[in-house]
Order: C-alpha cells, then sequence, then structure tokens
C-alpha cells in the first residue's frame, strides 16, 4: 500500500514549522503545505529547504487565518479593514444568516487564492506540489480551488481523496471543540494502527495531521493548538514507524501519484 502521510499548515507559525520539519526528519511526514499568507512565510520557506526533495510541499489555500494577501479593498467578503481574514467560526456564522449559506464571493475567492499560489512560487521558486483547502470551506471556495488546480495542473487533495483507489483514515481521533486539556487527551496513535476505514486494504492510503509545536501565536491563531502536539508524538513514535514497517506501507508525496489523476 502506498500512503500519503499529510500535516497541514506548514507556516501557520514559526513553533508549528518547527515541529513540522521535526515530524519530516524523524517521522513519518511526507507532505505539507505552505500558509503562504502569513508574514513569517519566507522565514519557515527557508527552514524547510533542506527537505524539499524529500517531501511533497504543497499549498494550503487559505481564507480564515491570518492576514489576507490582498487586502479588504480587493476582498473584502474574506476579511477585515486591517486586513485579516475572518475566523472560521465568523464565517460560518455570516454563511448562517443567509440563505445559501455561502457569504464569499468566487472572483474575490479566486484572486486570494491565486494570490497565495503566486507567492508560494515566489518563495518557493516553484509551484506547490498539491493544492489543499484549509479549514473553512464552502461551494465557493471549492469551486475556486478545483479552477485553480486545473489551471496550474496540480492536484487537489479533496478530489484525490474520494477516488475509488485511495482510501483515507478520516481524523476520528480529534476532540473537534475541546480545549487544551481535551486535546491532550487525543490518541491517533490507537485511531490508525486500528484501521478501522480499512485503509490497509486500498491501493493507495492518505492520513492528514496537523503536527507542530505551540507557541503563543499559534493559541491566538488556531484552535487547533494541543492536537498538533499529539500528532507530531504520533508520526514520530516507534509504534507507527513500525506500523508502517510491518504492514510493507510505502510511504509517498503527492508528486508519486498518478498524473492522469489530475
Amino acid at each position: 500500500m502506498k500512503l500519503l502521510m499529510q500535516s497541514d499548515d506548514y507556516g501557520i507559525t514559526r513553533g508549528a514549522s518547527c515541529g513540522i520539519i521535526h515530524g519530516i526528519k524523524h517521522g513519518i511526514i511526507r507532505n505539507t503545505g505552505l500558509f503562504a499568507n502569513m508574514p513569517w512565510a519566507e522565514e519557515c520557506v527557508d527552514m524547510l529547504r533542506p527537505y524539499l526533495d524529500e517531501i511533497g510541499f504543497g499549498i494550503d489555500l487559505n481564507a480564515s487565518t491570518g492576514p489576507s494577501l490582498l487586502g479588504y479593498e480587493k476582498v473584502p467578503c474574506l476579511c477585515r479593514k486591517d486586513g485579516s481574514f475572518y475566523t472560521s467560526r465568523e464565517n460560518r456564522a455570516m454563511d448562517e444568516a443567509i440563505a445559501n449559506h455561502d457569504h464569499v464571493d468566487y472572483e474575490q475567492v479566486y484572486a486570494e487564492f491565486e494570490a497565495q499560489i503566486l507567492k508560494f512560487q515566489e518563495l518557493v521558486g516553484r509551484l506547490p506540489d498539491y493544492f489543499h483547502g484549509h479549514a473553512y470551506g464552502t461551494e465557493t471556495t471549492y469551486k475556486a480551488s478545483i479552477s485553480l488546480a486545473q489551471k496550474y495542473h496540480r492536484p487537489y487533495t479533496l478530489e484525490i481523496g474520494r477516488r475509488a483507489e485511495v482510501k483515507e483514515t478520516g481524523m476520528g481521533w480529534y476532540k473537534y471543540g475541546g480545549g487544551v486539556e481535551e486535546q491532550l487527551k487525543e490518541d491517533p496513535i490507537a485511531y490508525i494502527t486500528a484501521d478501522e476505514n480499512g485503509l490497509l486494504q486500498s491501493e493507495y492510503g492518505y492520513i492528514i495531521t496537523h503536527c507542530g509545536y505551540m507557541d503563543a501565536d499559534l493559541i491566538n491563531l488556531s484552535s487547533f493548538n494541543a492536537c498538533r502536539v499529539k500528532d507530531l508524538e504520533a508520526v514520530t513514535s516507534d509504534v507507527l514507524k513500525q506500523w508502517v514497517k510491518d504492514n510493507h506501507i510505502e510511504l509517498i508525496t503527492f508528486r508519486d501519484i498518478p498524473e492522469e489523476w489530475y
């Protein structure tokens, strides 16, 4: 079985990024996606540069964490006047207030996401290996993302995960909405190795994690905070590394999937 082992949110903070690098060096992470909109994105890319040949380095298309690259004048549906994105919770509240539950504008989302892709290209020197949606999503953000994936001929993870050849574990170990103490009770190792979704019987498997170290910026930016150290503990554990070995799992990147899939 070929396994796409992914950690989301590279660059959300410096601390989270350092944790993901640890998971690449000492664990089984083989794919991670950049938050190209963050003010420290260039610094985080520089930290990851020695490992770019070992991993799939994609982009997390982001409309709910940190600053917009285009700002309020160009994408007012996405951000406040200071340019900071509305949070996922705020976006969902705005969606609930209207009939179609999708308050964002396609042209604005497309423009912001493309700006992030081009920023990635500027920082890294090439296009992302894959596109992935971060947190808040609607039919509009999906349409913009898939259009951009087709324009730049890159795999879009949501579509890859829907293929018959691919089985996802899901993220059932997360205690959504839980605080730090609840998140620290999460057990991704037990959840993954139990394989209740039958990943090991598939041709390709796909596991999404959110690894990282906690820092003050992470606590301020994301309700997914303590769960990241539990995910990092899991992907670097002897248990999961032995599970990979015992089940003859080949760790692959999004560069390794068949091109006809996208």
